[in-house]
């Protein structure tokens, strides 16, 4: 499988995962608070059926008794009423059971029914508004509890224990408090254990969990398998069809350049022998004309044909640059031999620059005579007659720079970004209008990048534009011999 596609099924894998554990822990996070409120209502339904179950019991001891302490219609008090029986109900409830039921009020009249301080806050809760119920989630190291308190209220029944006149005794022998019909008596505190319900809860959601993760797993690799089965392999199968016609195109290209070549250089030999020729016998000028124009044709038609050959190479990864010698003098004159006709042909000023103490640097010198002639040779076809091209040189701190500026038709603002693309040469067009193929900057480009240099270009429309070659070259040191002694 191709290591792209690979990655790619990796990273979706991996943002599946990360997907789906941000989806776990906002689930976990909800399913956490609405167990804990789940809990909280069902100890609040049960705490109110407690305590209405203990206001019954209190109730119903209340309504007899006069049946309690009254014998042969004579008072026999039995010392039994709602607050012993509410009380000795709840003690033996909570005695049978986890749970705590207990009465209390401010000021007690004993010690059990002293409030702490939960029970206190709920007392002043109840004396300050019209809240009938108080209660709260405690949790205390590993153990939870529910605390609930209801509110008593004083009914004409109390009023014989608790109402007036206030400082005598009642007929339990307490002082009675001078208390009102709906004045606050106390309150029902129930204490209520939630370790089990919370463990079970837990329980719950540990097997919600892994089954989550188990349908996440599924769920995920079933996506992963789709994205291989139905994306990723036609995708492969595609690219690999696409390969093959590349790699076919480009052996195409290959071949069919370097066979045109072939006779080419044979008619550029043989040009340049009946240039020679035409020289001793002293042709006549129209004669040297046309023997000239044949020689620059077919050079322009070689630096095509190289330009073709040299996409080719670089497609296919094939091409790499050699480290030799090279004089930058040597390199001006090769060029100025090849774009000189041509610049003359086009009635346009081609002048050369070397700046001083550009030393000998070690380079392949074909590619850099490439990278030179390409630039020579877009200037020369985007400039008018009677203008100037000018090719410079200079060397700074380990960087050769090449400079080729014109004054030519210039570049649109909007077009700078695309004129190293391929078969993009000429200003909003995808092809050059002057015979070339469009090759020529795009591989300037690639021969800097594969040298670890850098291109530019500043341009302005009707102007002229410069373009720029910056690479990273060392000095060819010249005592740099070999065992045998040669260069």
């Amino acid at each position: 499988m191709n290591s792209r596609i690979k990655k790619s099924i990796f990273q979706f894998a991996v943002c599946t995962a990360v997907v789906a554990f941000v989806v776990l822990c906002v689930y976990l996070y909800y399913s956490y608070e609405s167990q804990n409120s789940e809990n909280e209502r069902r100890a609040l339904a049960e705490a109110r059926v407690l305590a209405a179950e203990a206001g019954a019991s209190w109730d119903y001891i209340d309504s007899i008794q006069d049946r309690i302490n009254y014998s042969h219609g004579e008072l026999d008090f039995k010392d039994v009423y709602c607050s012993v029986a509410g009380k000795n109900i709840a003690k033996r409830f909570s005695e049978q059971s986890d749970y705590s039921i207990r009465y209390v009020r401010d000021n007690p009249r004993s010690l059990d029914d002293e409030p702490d301080a939960f029970e206190a806050q709920a007392l002043a809760s109840f004396a300050l508004g019209d809240a009938t119920e108080y209660y709260e989630v405690v949790e205390d190291g590993e153990s939870v509890t529910f605390r609930y308190l209801s509110k008593l209220t004083i009914d004409r029944g109390c009023l014989q224990c608790h109402g007036q006149p206030a400082g005598e005794k009642d007929i339990t022998g307490y002082v009675m408090e001078g208390m009102a019909e709906g004045d606050v008596a106390g309150a029902v505190s129930i204490t209520m254990p939630l370790d089990a319900i919370v463990a079970d809860a837990r329980e719950n959601l540990a097997s919600t969990v892994v089954f989550f993760c188990v349908l996440m797993a599924c769920v995920t690799a079933i996506l992963a398998w789709g994205l291989r089965r139905w994306i990723a392999a036609p995708m492969i199968d595609e690219n690999e069809k696409l390969r093959r016609e590349s790699e076919d195109q480009s052996n195409f290209l290959t071949i069919i350049t370097h066979e045109l070549k072939t006779p080419l250089s044979s008619i550029l030999a043989f040009t340049e022998l009946w240039k020679e020729r035409s020289v001793k016998r002293q042709a006549d000028p129209e004669e040297l004309e046309l023997v000239q124009e044949v020689e620059i044709n077919g050079r322009v038609l070689l630096d095509m044909i190289n330009n073709a050959l040299d996409t080719a190479k670089l497609e296919a990864g094939t091409l790499a640059p050699a480290s030799g010698e090279l004089d930058v003098y040597d390199l001006v004159g090769q060029v100025s031999s090849t774009m000189g006709p041509l610049a003359k042909r086009k009635r346009v000023a081609f002048s050369t620059t070397v700046a001083p103490g550009v030393p000998v640097v070690r380079a392949d010198a074909e590619v850099l005579r490439r990278i030179v002639v390409n630039l020579v040779n877009n200037a020369l076809r985007f400039t008018p007659a009677g203008g100037a091209v000018r090719l410079e040189f200079s060397y700074e701190q380990g960087v050769l720079s090449i400079s080729v500026s014109d004054t030519g038709c210039g570049i649109s603002a909007d077009q700078l970004p695309y004129v190293f693309d391929r078969f993009v040469s000429a200003p909003g067009s995808e092809t050059t209008s002057e015979g070339g193929t469009g090759l020529g900057l795009s591989i300037v480009r690639k021969f800097a990048d594969m040298m670890g240099g850098e291109v530019s270009v500043e341009s302005e429309v009707g102007r002229g534009s410069v373009f720029a070659v910056r690479l990273p070259l060392d000095e060819f040191e010249i005592d740099e011999v070999d065992e045998g002694g040669d260069l």
